[in-house]
């Protein structure tokens, strides 16, 4: 080999190293940011169950009953909805729930009062919502 030939190859070994040296330090970068972010608190947010309760006055008619029922299906329930005794009731799975449609129901004729409580899962608490 001549000069000018070792002074190439060396010259692509650099490169070669160069390259070999960003890609190790992207990956470490990449490890270490998912590393800092999952030991801040960052977790994946598991869906939560919801249960959506409407208590109707004792004196509700059929079509109140019937009208709420309606309404609550519009919702993302899970297992439709139940009926008990005074109230009727419906589950909906997600990361949060959206309140928007429970003020309608709320001022529709025969309901008493709405209550969405959300469950416990794990360590983490249920509560009431404030819809």
């Amino acid at each position: 080999m001549t000069d000018g030939e070792v002074c190439d190859v060396e010259r692509n070994r650099r490169w070669l190293l160069l390259l070999a040296v960003a890609a190790v330090t992207l990956i470490l970068g990449a490890v270490s940011a998912t590393g800092v972010m999952y030991y801040a608190g960052w977790r994946h947010t598991p869906e939560r169950e919801f249960t959506i309760a409407v208590y109707m006055v004792p004196d509700a008619s059929a079509e109140e009953r019937t009208a709420v029922r309606e309404a609550l299906g519009g919702l993302p329930a899970v297992d439709g909805v139940r009926v008990e005794s005074e109230s009727l009731h419906a589950t909906a799975l997600g990361r949060d729930f959206d309140c928007s449609p429970i003020p309608v129901i709320r001022e529709s004729a025969g309901v008493d009062r709405v209550r969405v409580t959300m469950r416990p899962l794990g360590r983490r608490v249920g509560a009431v919502l404030g819809c």
